[in-house]
């Protein structure tokens, strides 16, 4: 049981960010300060956070997988292809003692320089914080739906 409530704590901790990213937009300046009115949308939010998010986040866990689609850059594909080229063409160069077609000082020079190891985190934190957003944003209308498959497949199974 305690293992459920600190998973279930931890899983809110994580879309806490979102939820006040969500909550910002309908905050108002009053003359004593900033005032959150209760609407459907902060009751919405609110709900789809405490109560679906942990349950949907387990649920659609493949898309918080840090194994997804690499971001690739321009430079890089280049670079790539043009050691395909190299490999593909160029057969005999001097450089190299075993036919391996390379070139030593490719990667000391300012335009070879990728930073597709830099961005690729970043790719993959935003990721997570679209999918976090859409989770908590159609969080109720996703339970609902889980629900009532749940139950057309229980029904299913007892007529059987």
């Amino acid at each position: 049981m305690k293992n459920q409530i600190g998973w279930y704590l931890r899983t809110l901790l994580k879309g806490a960010f979102i939820l006040g990213l969500l909550l910002a937009g309908a905050l108002e300046h009053t003359r004593s300060g900033w005032k959150l009115p209760i609407s459907g949308f902060t009751l919405w939010v609110g709900l789809s956070w405490l109560l679906g998010y942990p349950w949907l986040r387990r649920k659609y866990r493949d898309m918080y997988s840090k194994n997804g689609e690499r971001f690739e850059s321009y430079k890089y594909r280049a670079l790539t292809l043009h050691h395909q080229d190299m490999s593909n063409s160029h057969v005999n160069r001097r450089w190299t003692t075993n036919g391996v077609s390379a070139n030593p000082w490719e990667y000391t020079m300012g335009e070879t320089q990728s930073t597709d190891e830099i961005l690729n985190p970043i790719l993959v934190f935003a990721e997570h914080l679209w999918a976090t957003f859409l989770l908590i944003l159609f969080g109720p209308v996703l339970v609902a739906w889980s629900l009532l498959v749940w139950a057309v497949r229980w029904v299913k199974a007892q007529v059987n």
